[in-house]
């Protein structure tokens, strides 16, 4: 096993440095190719054949989830049919180690045809690709690691790169945010932390455990146990927010009162509020509109399991508990 081994570090050395050239290569070419895609009207039709292709239709779908629409179109199926996917102002990003092949070759003379610019990745500086492209982007003339140097390993490697280098001049380009790529990746875990908010969760309506702080603590107890939420919400005649009455402040009126069921739920709220040595509480009612995310924040720094999200005029509107979050994937 130790060939192995050693093939493997050889293997991930030698990428390792051909990916150090193509650093080192970037250049004024890079720049107008960037310009040539803010500058387009349309799509970017990636396109490769092979391994190559494998690796345009990455770059394809990180473009398009970047803020560049892209596609990827293979070249056998462009020069039979797919060609009339290409609209005016799109631009051609086409990939192949050695710039000849014949496929390729012949789909980019069509698209040539078609009027759009061509951006070409390629080893082959005296290719017919080379020839062809609006603009080129040459990678360092390396062999492929391996024993036999024939399989496709360092070529794509350098692809690769030089596509996610493309899509992010792009992204940072056209000034694309983490908002924009949340609304692209709205099930993602990003797109969640970015997008969900505190009225997209939250227990509201009929769930809601609202008592009167007039009400008789045992209707504060009954209100907890049917809904279900670990917490009654206590209101004034108007609706707005007194405070919360929890689990935790039930075992408190406990210890501290010898007849609970005498208390109203006002009494009940004021007499159960935490020792003055617990961690202070520093928000315990959020806006509809804030973040999920950070309103898990505000549970643990608070170290509370629940908030009452209340709206412009101070009334509840909904409850929100640190295992909603949790479920939602947030935690």
């Amino acid at each position: 096993m130790i060939d192995v081994l050693r093939i493997a570090r050889k293997v991930v050395s030698e990428e390792a440095e051909a990916l150090r050239q193509v650093a080192d290569g970037i250049d004024a070419a890079f720049e107008a190719a960037v310009r040539c895609v803010l500058d387009s009207r349309g799509h970017v039709v990636v396109s490769g054949l092979g391994k190559s292709g494998n690796i345009a239709q990455k770059i394809a779908a990180s473009l398009t989830s970047t803020g560049t629409p892209a596609m990827f179109m293979h070249p056998v199926e462009a020069l039979h049919g797919d060609l009339g996917r290409v609209a005016d102002g799109d631009v051609l990003l086409v990939m192949s180690r050695s710039g000849n092949t014949p496929e390729i070759v012949r789909f980019t003379e069509h698209f040539r045809r078609l009027g759009g610019p061509v951006i070409g990745l390629t080893q082959g500086r005296e290719s017919r690709l080379a020839e062809l492209c609006t603009h080129t982007l040459f990678l360092p003339d390396l062999p492929e690691s391996g024993p036999l140097q024939l399989a496709p390993t360092t070529s794509c490697v350098m692809m690769l790169a030089v596509g996610d280098a493309l899509a992010m001049a792009l992204l940072h380009a056209r000034g694309f945010r983490s908002e924009d790529f949340a609304q692209y990746h709205p099930e993602g875990s990003l797109g969640r932390r970015l997008l969900l908010r505190a009225e997209d969760v939250m227990h509201k309506g009929d769930d809601l455990p609202l008592v009167r702080a007039d009400e008789p603590f045992r209707d504060l107890i009954h209100h907890m146990t049917v809904k279900q939420l670990g917490l009654a919400i206590v209101v004034g005649d108007d609706g707005e927010l007194i405070g919360t009455f929890t689990d935790g402040d039930l075992r408190r009126i406990f210890e501290r009162v010898a007849d609970p069921l005498a208390l109203d739920a006002r009494g009940a709220f004021e007499r159960s509020r935490r020792e003055s040595s617990a961690p202070p509480v520093r928000q315990s009612t959020v806006s509809p509109e804030l973040l999920a995310i950070d309103c898990l924040r505000l549970m643990r720094e608070s170290q509370i399991t629940s908030l009452v999200v209340v709206d412009g005029a101070g009334r509840p509107v909904g409850v929100l508990r640190l295992m909603d979050l949790i479920r939602e994937g947030l935690g």
